[in-house]
């Protein structure tokens, strides 16, 4: 994999300043408009002026991440003055995390697209800082942006065959989400494999899944030099998953603070949830690439039918037995998944069911916009890490969806034209401007808590 060349075209750094600027002027009205801690900065603010004070003994126990974001707060304000830790400062640190977010987006297009042009690199970069899950959370202080950046930094050093650094780093991304442990063991992984791939010259793209195993195998049963390279480049990451079960003895468990709400259940429809999301959200470049013209063509064929027909009746069952609502779910009418659950999942419980062929049709095209630049175990693996993250949590969070959104879009890229994700751009700038314009204008109250101002989020 080539390495990252640090010479930034001009026409990049015009898009970064563009992109900085409209950025700011966002998280200026955010701040004007929402002075006071929202939703969950009400844990969040307090907790970080705690440590801007050098409180460290002091533990809100609803927080239950690690306390990573407020150590980096804790940084430029003791630089500053720890008295800068208003909610204007504390958010803005965090908008600076989304610009170095910018730049490592950059690293990864040039690194995995070494001869993409300046214009498609430029376009690219555009449209996933704008990615509107990720674009919103940029301007208020949750932990998502931070816990996105140290992946995705892992990542690209990992591409840069800087393993100890990535390992480094990716130790640090689970002072941010403790189920960055999972990302970092998919880095590793994928780091193994492209080292099989260039040692042995084996397990290409075209090669399936099954074709790709016995390949692996057979080589392994050698013994040569190349287990011990291998052993010895996922020696970082192997380290990551030991400190991290010491954690979990040491914690008694995953989850920090207040676990009433956050017990690990068997929710397998949420990877089901994850396809659809993943191509509702990025239509534009995946539908030219696998649509649903060509899904039902596919499935014409009498293998294709039936392999469908039995991964159909697999969700069915999935559906019935592991559709899980949480309580925050149905209860909080600030966040958009409240909306879908409401008015679609809710509607009948037939549409539970009547969504399947969509489903389906989700994991098939994901499939397909993957298949020409990556392989059938790293696909594989993926998905599998995916479902890692995903299945056990209860609640319906689209937060959740950021990370394996990232690395599923992050290689699709080459196969799609420069219109098609410039009109990805345009689709996720219109997605933020109405999500941004209503979180600012569109408050309302509760019964509950006369006088208090809410707002929809994502």
């Amino acid at each position: 994999m080539a390495q990252c060349q640090w010479s930034v075209p001009l026409g990049v750094l015009t898009v970064f300043v563009a992109y900085a600027s409209i950025s700011y002027g966002v998280l200026q009205r955010v701040n004007t408009e929402v002075p006071l801690p929202y939703m969950d900065e009400v844990f969040h603010i307090p907790q970080a002026q705690h440590y801007c004070r050098g409180q460290f003994d002091v533990w809100d126990p609803k927080l239950t991440t690690p306390p990573g974001l407020y150590l980096i707060s804790m940084v430029p304000a003791y630089i500053l003055s720890p008295n800068l830790c208003s909610a204007e400062f504390l958010r803005t640190t965090n908008w600076i995390l989304s610009l170095l977010l910018f730049w490592t987006i950059y690293s990864l297009i040039k690194q995995l697209r070494p001869g993409q042009s300046t214009t498609a690199t430029a376009v690219t970069v555009l449209s996933l800082s704008l990615f509107p899950v990720s674009f919103f959370l940029h301007h208020i202080y949750y932990t998502d942006t931070a816990s996105l950046l140290l992946v995705l930094i892992s990542y690209s050093l990992s591409l840069s065959h800087r393993h100890l650094a990535a390992g480094i780093v990716g130790f640090l991304s689970l002072w941010l989400r403790q189920t960055n442990v999972i990302w970092i063991a998919f880095i590793g992984a994928s780091a193994a494999l492209r080292q099989i791939q260039q040692r042995a010259h084996i397990v290409r793209p075209s090669d399936s899944l099954f074709a790709s195993i016995i390949q692996i195998c057979k080589w392994a049963v050698r013994f040569d030099r190349g287990l011990l390279e291998i052993a010895l480049l996922l020696t970082p990451y192997a380290l990551v998953a030991v400190c991290f079960a010491v954690f979990v003895h040491v914690n008694k468990g995953i989850v920090l603070g207040d676990r009433s709400n956050h017990e690990a259940v068997l929710h397998i429809p949420q990877i089901f949830y994850f396809f659809s999301y993943v191509v509702g959200a990025s239509a534009p470049t995946i539908l030219p690439l696998a649509s649903p013209k060509w899904f039902v063509r596919q499935c014409t064929a009498k293998r294709n039918l039936v392999l469908g027909l039995c991964l159909g009746i697999a969700m069915a069952i999935c559906i019935q037995r592991y559709t899980v609502e949480h309580p925050f779910l149905l209860s909080d009418n600030r966040h958009y998944p409240f909306y879908v659950w409401k008015n679609i999942f809710r509607r009948h419980w037939i549409i539970r069911y009547a969504l399947i062929p969509l489903y389906v049709y989700a994991a098939a095209a994901i499939n397909r916009c993957l298949c020409k630049d990556t392989t059938s175990i790293w696909r594989l693996a993926l998905a599998l890490c995916t479902a890692a993250v995903l299945i056990p949590s209860p609640l319906l969070e689209f937060r959740y969806f950021t990370v394996p959104y990232f690395f599923v879009r992050l290689h699709i890229s080459s196969r799609s034209t420069t219109r098609a994700v410039l009109l990805e751009a345009l689709w996720f700038s219109a997605i933020n401007a109405i999500t941004i314009w209503v979180f600012i204008n569109r408050s309302f109250t509760w019964i509950s808590e006369p006088g208090q101002l809410q707002r929809f989020m994502w």
